[in-house]
């Protein structure tokens, strides 16, 4: 059952360069995030580490090696299931890149707490197709989350853009 819809995706989605783009993006993090003060990097650097260990897991599932099949039935993964199996258009791609460009560039400019539920909003409603009132409910449980979590619970002030910072674009 696997193998006949493995057929159907293209090898360079099985390839394991996903999983090395991946595990690129995570060491690139960490130099990055090296740089921070020791507050600000502890986020990027828990991301940068959760994302290796998932690069780490993605690049040995996509293997013929021993064990692989135990992992693809534990992690869901493996080409053979139904939800693996599609080979979305380049238009599609195309538009969760812009997707994902939107929501860095609201988070630079506005801040995380701001664009996170805004952008949740946009994409439940317009990406979905949900009706305007799920897509409020869903922006303010993330609003809630964030607020709760990071600003309440764990006093950390999320990141509030360069609208709203002193040394944002007025430096420039």
């Amino acid at each position: 059952m696997a193998d006949d819809k493995s057929i159907e995706t293209p090898k360079s989605v099985r390839s394991v360069w996903p999983a090395v783009v991946l595990f690129t993006s995570a060491v690139a993090t960490l130099y990055f995030a090296s740089g921070y003060s020791e507050v600000s990097r502890r986020f990027p650097v828990m991301v940068a580490y959760a994302l290796a260990g998932l690069a780490c897991i993605d690049f040995y599932s996509r293997t013929k090696l021993p064990g692989v099949g135990v992992l693809n039935a534990f992690w869901g993964s493996g080409f053979g299931r139904r939800e693996m199996t599609h080979n979305p258009r380049l238009r599609d791609e195309l538009i969760l890149t812009a997707w994902i460009l939107a929501a860095f560039f609201g988070m630079a400019t506005v801040g995380i707490l701001v664009a996170a539920p805004l952008f949740c909003l946009l994409y439940v409603r317009l990406q979905a197709g949900r009706s305007w009132l799920v897509s409020l409910g869903v922006a303010l449980v993330v609003l809630a989350f964030e607020a709760i979590i990071f600003e309440w619970v764990l006093d950390y002030e999320l990141y509030r853009g360069l609208l709203f910072l002193e040394e944002g674009f007025s430096d420039w």
